[in-house]
């Protein structure tokens, strides 16, 4: 009698840890599977090779041509740091400020892309130190309007509620960190800022491409950097159009748009690294 009920419990336990190692292997795949591999791995991959192309941009000559071509990733970086740093914070408040920074970085990265192309095109006397100030500045303005858009970015979780609300009822899962769902009048107005600068760039590349000569080592260099441009853009794109659709799918889709940002900081620093001298 004894010895079955010692088989039962033998069996209970047996059938309990398999069901806790069950448990415990699917949140560490989890685990892996969105916050690490999401956030830590990718994001901090990402910002690892931002910053070492802005380190190789001010190797050579730490003049003013260099110190804009390293801008080009040194600003997204610190967007990408927002990132991270938010995501793994987990205040609400935070969520929606860093969320709101990390998108303005990205958008304010690339007007560096238009000065350095100016610069190369009038030279750094045609084309002055204050004007490239006045112009930073007022592209600033303009996106800084993204943070006082009443509701401009709210977070969805889990239980299907969104803002504090959501945050404050979620469940106790730490990988329950919501998503950034944003409003119409974001999604049109981040668009319009964001895209009528691109626009600019691609109308300018194209004009200076022309002027230079398809066969010239530096028409293929212009080639490279709207790839690249249009490459990252298509990031921040994927980004305004998903976070405002709130589809699953969608966000699926730009986190394989997403990886196409590795390619493009590549194409972006080939295409505007100086040559070197012979």
């Amino acid at each position: 009698m004894n010895e079955l009920i010692l088989n039962r419990r033998k069996k209970i336990n047996y059938i309990v840890n398999d069901k806790l190692k069950n448990i415990v292997a699917y949140l560490i795949f989890s685990m892996v599977s969105t916050v690490i591999l999401q956030v830590y791995v990718i994001y901090g991959l990402i910002l690892m090779l931002f910053i070492y192309l802005s380190i190789k941009a001010l190797a050579r000559k730490r003049n003013r041509i260099s110190i804009t071509l390293a801008l080009v990733f040194i600003i997204p970086a610190i967007g990408i740091l927002i990132n991270i740093l938010y995501r793994a914070i987990d205040s609400y408040e935070f969520n929606i400020i860093g969320n709101k920074f990390t998108i303005t970085l990205s958008c304010l990265g690339l007007i560096n892309i238009y000065f350095f192309a100016q610069i190369i095109r009038k030279s750094q006397v045609g084309f002055p130190l204050k004007r490239q100030i006045l112009y930073t500045f007022i592209y600033i303005c303009l996106l800084s309007v993204l943070f006082f858009i009443p509701d401009g970015v709210v977070f969805e979780y889990k239980n299907g509620l969104q803002g504090i609300e959501g945050y404050n009822q979620k469940s106790l899962d730490p990988l329950d960190l919501g998503v950034p769902v944003w409003s119409t009048a974001f999604f049109l107005y981040g668009m319009v800022i964001s895209q009528s600068l691109v626009i600019l760039i691609i109308t300018t590349g194209i004009k200076q491409y022309k002027e230079i000569g398809r066969s010239d080592i530096y028409g293929k260099k212009y080639i490279m950097t709207l790839s690249g441009m249009i490459l990252m853009d298509l990031v921040i794109v994927g980004s305004f159009v998903f976070n405002w659709l709130n589809s699953e799918i969608g966000r699926k889709i730009n986190l394989i748009i997403n990886i196409g940002i590795v390619p493009a900081v590549i194409l972006l620093y080939m295409g505007l690294k100086e040559e070197k001298e012979h």
